[in-house]
């Protein structure tokens, strides 16, 4: 194991490498991982559960968007922040865990390998669902299996090419785009917004339930799904591939990941207010596909559910391939720091069992969700990603919190100042909170849906 004299002194500004973008123009022209990150997030977590808070319970969750979301940006930044600014030289966050124990990295190995198969079962049902509806549901009971057959192939073969995350930041540009469009056209349509009910949304209100899942449970879900998400250890990989590795490259990297959380910001508040403003005092609840293809038709007319379709569909060439790497690259690393596997293979990609089992957990799997009798999109997303998220939660807040505010491992000068060491101890907090409030609401509302 390398101490602090293994790595080398943090060297002075004037001697740092050249290179690094420089004025407005360079850097956005470097622009990449945190939006590939945000966009992997968009499909479960936010269209879903954006959805169903405003459709069900109009504004009034809406500080559980804020809280998410700033809970999101602070946690991904520490993360990153330990990987560019640690005392070892460590590159990537599972390191830092296996100082605390050294058997974190088998434990997070196996939990990523069980919460990246649900989180991918999601992504891919949304995927299938928009391509399913978006071509006229041909298929018939076994439709969406049919559909998520080229969505596997074209995954597993642009992921074992080269130039993936090339292709990863495209798809990732490109769908941030037409979904914003879809929806600022829908709130066009609709032609006003209760700006009243939305401000008083932001005051810390559980409203009474309404629904076929109660308002504290939503809340949660909100938070431990946008918020909490394990996802967010996938961030060092993504700035790996841009060779972001470096204490001076934190700038950069901060930059990035804020506008990254632009495009995802605007799209929950988009989809937010739509449901809100077309459903909320209807009668009409979300709790299926049908639910949100309703909320489109009413915001829209005919046109409205092609555009969430082809949201959806948009998942299947941004969320999945993404996290199907991160996930895949997230456990290996665990594998290799947790066991003799990392002295035999420098680079985890450098595994011959790294493709294989991509491949075999992280895209055929989830097929599993596109059978018949399978569990819907709205379910899945509510139950199976804000159940695993909250259960990971708690350990992943503590080991940040504790990475980046020591000095035992963290460079002298990039030591948590006491402001972010309170924000990451609320944040901490709150994730403990979920968990429990989802275990506790989670067997009421399974009978509530039965």
């Amino acid at each position: 194991m390398s101490t602090a004299a293994d790595r080398p002194a943090e060297p002075a500004a004037a001697d740092l490498p050249q290179g690094l973008p420089r004025g407005i123009r360079a850097h956005l022209q470097g622009f990449g991982p945190g939006l590939v990150l945000a966009m992997t997030f968009l499909g479960t977590g936010d269209l879903i559960s954006s959805s169903v808070s405003g459709a069900n319970y109009g504004y009034a969750l809406m500080w559980t968007l804020i809280v998410a979301l700033g809970a999101r940006y602070f946690m991904i930044s520490a993360i990153a922040k330990y990987k560019l600014q640690n005392r070892f030289g460590d590159r990537s966050l599972m390191a830092g865990y296996r100082r605390v124990w050294k058997g974190f990295p088998i434990f997070f190995a196996v939990m990523m390998l069980i919460y990246g198969m649900i989180v991918q079962s999601a992504f891919l049902r949304a995927g299938t669902v928009g391509l399913y509806e978006l071509f006229g549901r041909r298929g018939g009971e076994w439709g969406h299996f049919w559909w998520g057959i080229p969505v596997v192939i074209g995954t597993a073969f642009a992921l074992t090419r080269g130039s993936a995350f090339r292709i990863l930041e495209w798809s990732a540009r490109v769908a941030s785009i037409v979904i914003i469009g879809s929806f600022v056209f829908a709130l066009v349509r609709i032609g006003h917004v209760d700006w009243v009910a939305l401000f008083k949304g932001l005051t810390f209100d559980v409203p009474p339930d309404n629904g076929p899942f109660d308002a504290l449970f939503i809340a949660v879900a909100t938070i431990g799904t946008i918020g909490g998400s394990a996802a967010n250890l996938l961030y060092p990989y993504f700035m790996a591939e841009r060779g972001w590795n470096e204490p001076r490259h934190r700038a950069l990297q901060q930059f990035d990941l804020a506008s990254g959380m632009v495009p995802l910001l605007l799209i929950n508040l988009l989809i937010w207010i739509v449901a809100a403003e077309t459903l909320r005092g209807t009668g009409i609840t979300v709790s299926n596909e049908e639910g949100l293809a309703r909320m489109m038709t009413l915001a829209v007319g005919p046109l409205g559910p092609t555009l969430l379709w082809i949201a959806f569909a948009l998942k299947a060439v941004t969320s999945f391939p993404a996290q199907a790497h991160g996930f895949a690259r997230l456990m290996f690393d665990g594998l290799h720091l947790g066991t003799r596997r990392g002295e035999r293979f420098k680079e985890i990609g450098d595994d011959p069992w790294f493709n294989r089992a991509m491949v075999a957990f992280f895209i055929l799997v989830p097929l599993v969700i596109t059978f018949p009798g399978a569990p819907d999109l709205v379910h899945i997303s509510v139950f199976g990603t804000s159940v695993v998220t909250a259960l990971t939660l708690p350990p992943i807040l503590l080991g940040i919190l504790l990475l980046t505010s020591s000095r035992r491992f963290m460079l002298d000068a990039h030591v948590n100042r006491w402001w972010q060491t309170a924000i990451l101890m609320i944040i901490a907090v709150i994730g403990i909170w979920s968990l429990y409030a989802i275990v506790t609401n989670l067997g009421s509302a399974i009978a509530r849906v039965l």
